[in-house]
């Protein structure tokens, strides 16, 4: 028995096998089985978990280098991962030495490290608000240009920016570890799947239902999921025509917004999802996509301008992004609240327990756990970071950052870095939330909405431009960095993989980044000056310019909302918090009939046929799961995970051809029998 600092008991004997582990054994049959037969850990049960030192290795921060130079391989680093450690320690022993075992903790390494880069690469605002920030996209702006509204990229200030900014948020939620992934369960669909694949490629070859047939049934899919991904681009026609599918509705907008787009990463993700998830992006969808943006499109010209500026929060746009985001918050903070109150009752009844939410020992209570959870659980909790770490480490970032970002940003106070720093726990934790749930960020959104708030908040003020874009980068980097981090963690809990070892991998991967990114965003706009940033370019970069004419649009303050936009986002804020209390005070059974807010909201920043997608996937495995049970759910998330992969795949290729110029050679869509009918006469009519 072993007692955190914060006061946990922890059993640490691995011996100490759950109930019904002398009942697992290998498969005999064709017949039905129970699910504990289909238990992933029990096929590493004989191998030895080794500590964290030896996780991160050497030579797996080496292979994180060489994959995070290269895009198409950074995806998919676990993977390559495997591919390239199996074949060294293979060469090792074949030359006579004894090389380290690769084990699937050192492949989650690679993977967690190299994904840290991405998302810098990516996420880091190189195309957005850092670009928006330059005299490139100033000079794009009608009006004149304030020389406190610039601020050109260069390698020091935006390697400094990001360092501080994504270090930060990776502290963030690390306190809610064991509430987000023990406690909570949370899905991350596109974690999960990538540790589906780590698990089947390490898995033992013996056994009937062993990693061999996992591995087999992973690349069927896979490959499956990759041709149809090519042959969808084939017929695709280019952006101006798709490969949909528009159900006959008798509502004109759910002919426009409600299509399945036979997309198979939606519906691999819709057969690891539950039904309450699935159910509540559905209903979003159509009170969203339905009803309330086609109503709110008939009050133009009164509620908000027939014509405004592209991308600015003055018409339609805004009741989007700020009903949406007032959803999510509202359920955050209903949940932030409840963990706070439960945490305190629980430290008051028991010195012993932990502040949250969770059990000393979630495992052991009436209602019995798998083997594979009651192992997971149990090795998450071993390598703990004490709180004291995270908090320390997140103050004084932020105490760093409120004295350092005022001087790289003249225009910005050190009270607008301080109140970000004071909000971004809350955001993160809602945004990470919803990529829980959904595996979809919204975390653009809230960018725009930091960009309109500072920018009115710092009104017509020499540089508020500026003040609004340097939030919206700085709220940005903190809340994908958190997230990034808790998809990170539940990587590891399904490998057995270190907490400790995950977080300075992430650590490692995420200064990479903000050391490599700049450094390649720099060549590319000094080797292409006259293409880089302006709208006919190789490099048109249009977010950024939309981002800045947000921001000027901006100071002008809240006056600059549609009507009635801010008492529709009260009321949804409300509305948010008492579906909350409702599904909490609901029976279980009653209880997934409660749409859940969170992923009730993510529809009304995405469009409609995404949930479309969700549930095929999901139908799909309600289907499978009425006739056989146990072999549905227990193959239902490698399925899913090999849908979601497949089709990921063809992101390289398919970049490579748009850069190219290379346009589908066919089009082809399924149409509705009127639909069909208007494209015809249209048709006939241009004859």
């Amino acid at each position: 028995m072993k007692v955190t600092a914060d006061g946990e008991k922890i059993d640490l004997n691995r011996d100490n096998r759950p109930l019904n582990y002398n009942k697992l054994k290998e498969e005999t049959g064709n017949e039905e089985k129970p699910p504990e037969l289909h238990s992933v850990e029990f096929l590493f049960k004989d191998k030895e978990i080794p500590p964290w030192q030896s996780q991160l290795t050497l030579r797996a921060l080496v292979m994180d280098l060489m994959f995070g130079m290269i895009p198409p391989v950074n995806l998919y680093a676990g993977f390559f991962g495997f591919l390239f450690m199996t074949a060294w320690t293979k060469l090792l022993s074949a030359a006579g030495l004894m090389g380290k075992p690769f084990t699937r903790q050192e492949n989650v390494v690679i993977q967690v490290c190299v994904n840290a880069i991405l998302t810098i690469s990516f996420r880091g605002g190189f195309a957005g608000h850092l670009l928006a920030m330059s005299d490139i996209v100033a000079k794009q702006m009608p009006g004149p240009v304030d020389p406190n509204d610039i601020k050109n990229p260069s390698f020091g200030w935006m390697t400094l920016f990001l360092s501080l900014s994504s270090s930060a948020g990776l502290f963030t939620l690390l306190p809610l570890r064991k509430l987000m992934i023990i406690d909570k369960k949370s899905t991350f669909p596109t974690g999960s799947a990538s540790a589906n694949f780590i698990n089947s490629f390490h898995a033992p070859r013996h056994g009937k239902w062993n990693g061999r047939t996992q591995i087999r049934k992973l690349r069927s899919f896979f490959t499956i999921s990759f041709l149809w991904s090519i042959f969808q681009w084939l017929y695709s026609g280019g952006e101006s025509c798709g490969f949909h599918y528009f159900p006959t509705f008798g509502l004109r907008a759910f002919q426009k917004s409600f299509f399945f787009d036979f997309s198979l990463a939606y519906i691999g993700t819709g057969m690891m999802c539950p039904f309450a998830i699935i159910y509540s992006q559905l209903l979003g969808a159509l009170l969203s996509s339905g009803i309330l943006w086609p109503y709110i499109q008939t009050k133009s010209g009164d509620w908000y301008p027939t014509k405004i500026a592209p991308r600015t929060l003055a018409g339609l746009a805004a009741y989007k992004v700020f009903i949406g985001l007032s959803i999510i918050i509202g359920d955050g903070v209903y949940n932030l609240i409840k963990i706070i109150v439960i945490g305190l009752f629980k430290h008051k009844s028991s010195d012993n327990l932990s502040a949250l939410p969770v059990a000393a020992n979630p495992f052991h209570g009436k209602t019995p756990v798998s083997y594979d959870e009651e192992v997971r659980n149990k090795t998450f909790l071993e390598d703990q970071i004490p709180k004291r770490v995270a908090m320390g480490g997140y103050v004084t970032i932020a105490i760093i950052s409120v004295a350092v970002f005022p001087l790289i940003f003249p225009s910005l106070k050190w009270y607008h870095v301080l109140t970000l720093y004071l909000i971004s726990p809350l955001l993160g934790f809602c945004i990470t939330y919803v990529v829980a749930l959904t595996d979809m960020s919204v975390s653009s959104v809230l960018g725009r909405t930091a960009i309109f708030f500072f920018s009115s908040w710092a009104g017509k003020s020499s540089g508020s431009i500026l003040v609004g874009l340097t939030a919206c980068g700085l709220l940005m980097h903190i809340v994908d960095a958190a997230c990034s981090m808790m998809e990170s963690f539940k990587v590891g809990y399904m490998t057995l993989c270190s907490p400790k070892s995950l977080f300075l991998s992430q650590l490692i991967g995420t200064l990479v980044g903000c050391f490599v990114s700049p450094c390649v965003f720099l060549y590319f706009k000094n080797h292409y000056p006259d293409g880089f940033g302006t709208p006919d370019s190789m490099f048109p970069a249009a977010w950024a310019s939309g981002q800045r004419a947000a921001a000027m649009h901006a100071t002008n303050g809240l006056s600059t909302l549609p009507k009635h936009c801010l008492s529709l986002s009260l009321a949804f804020f409300l509305a948010a918090i008492l579906v909350s209390l409702l599904r909490d005070s609901m029976p279980k059974k009653w209880k997934s009939l409660i749409p859940m807010p969170m992923v009730f909201a993510v529809s009304f920043n995405l469009k409609a046929y995404l949930s479309i997608g969700l549930c095929v996937g999901y139908l799909n495995f309600y289907i499978w799961r009425r006739k056989t049970k146990a072999r549905a759910e227990a193959l239902a998330p490698f399925l899913g995970s090999a849908l979601m992969f497949g089709e990921g795949l063809w992101w390289f290729p398919s970049t490579i051809l748009k850069m190219r110029n290379v346009i589908a050679p066919m089009c082809m869509m399924f149409l509705s029998k009127d639909m069909s009918a208007q494209v015809q006469n249209c048709l006939n009519s241009d004859s």
